[in-house]
């Protein structure tokens, strides 16, 4: 196990949200919500809960029966009377089962009736795909409309998009793999995951990071590693501007200060050369005027 140093474990102190979504079932999706919710309680002993949006519940299932690794399982209370309760149920059950983790992974299955605004609320978007040139060009087009309808938020938040090429085989080749995402610098392609064609032995049973099957575990380790440094990014993010501003203004302070005794000094001396000058001229006036006093009206002693 790859405990987080004691370093980065006092970084993750607010909830990461991810969300693992597309919008074609088959991909993986909630194998990948489950294995990787369990390599960051398992690996990096991180504080983790799930939240699961999809009506087959087979993620939340997978953690429940699975054996007990400390993971906190939750079925999101969804209302779809409308878009807009559809939208206020899902952020409401986020906010409900994300508060006091470390990682909050919600697993859910996109539909146009899910506004797009949903998206918005989490800091990683994992987006599972097949690696068919038709899948890949469908997830692709999936993740660039959405960063195109909302790239001034997406960079004001640094939210971060990637694409997981899921259930590969052990001779894909990951530089076959060719997107229009790595010019976009919040978008990335992880590692892959290994197609698991005992799946069933795994499903209630075990888990990718720790299974036997040593070609299955490294390749989930890799893509686990992936995301945690990603997850631990998105810390360091949000702590940083903190202590920066807070030295940025305690300098400000401190030159404000600096200034203000320059000026009240050069304030000062300008008095002073003022006042200087002025006796100067005073006197400098009298020895003119009283040069100009004719001698017969001048004070005789």
């Amino acid at each position: 196990m790859s405990y987080l140093s004691k370093a980065e474990r006092v970084i993750v102190m607010e909830t990461i949200k991810v969300l693992v979504t597309n919008r074609k079932g088959g991909v993986g999706k909630s194998t990948i919500a489950a294995n990787l919710a369990a390599y960051l309680a398992l690996q990096k002993g991180l504080k983790i809960s799930l939240i699961d949006y999809d009506e087959q519940s087979s993620s939340s299932a997978w953690i429940k029966k699975a054996p007990n690794i400390g993971i906190e399982t939750y079925r999101a209370e969804m209302s779809y009377q409308s878009a807009g309760m559809t939208l206020l149920s899902a952020r409401s059950s986020l906010r409900k089962f994300s508060t006091g983790f470390d990682v909050s992974i919600s697993d859910l299955t996109w539909t146009p009736n899910m506004a797009e605004n949903f998206m918005h609320d989490f800091d990683i978007i994992l987006v599972p795909t097949s690696t068919s040139k038709f899948e890949l060009a469908s997830t692709e087009i999936f993740i660039l409309e959405y960063v195109l309808r909302n790239s001034p938020l997406i960079s004001k938040n640094k939210q971060v998009i990637m694409a997981v090429p899921s259930r590969v085989e052990t001779n894909f080749a990951e530089t076959s793999i060719s997107t229009n995402l790595a010019s976009l610098g919040m978008c990335y392609v992880t590692p892959p995951v290994l197609r698991a064609n005992d799946i069933d032995n795994f499903v209630y049973e075990d888990f990718f990071c720790v299974s036997s099957n040593a070609t299955i575990s490294n390749y989930f380790c890799r893509f686990g590693e992936f995301v945690s440094e990603k997850i631990l990014d998105k810390k360091r993010e949000r702590e940083a501007p903190t202590s920066k501003l807070s030295a940025i203004y305690s300098g400000l302070g401190k030159g404000i200060l600096i200034l203000d005794r320059y000026r009240q000094n050069k304030k000062l001396s300008g008095m002073q050369a003022r006042s200087q000058m002025q006796a100067f001229k005073a006197s400098e006036q009298h020895v003119t005027e009283a040069s100009r006093i004719p001698a017969f009206l001048s004070k005789q002693n």
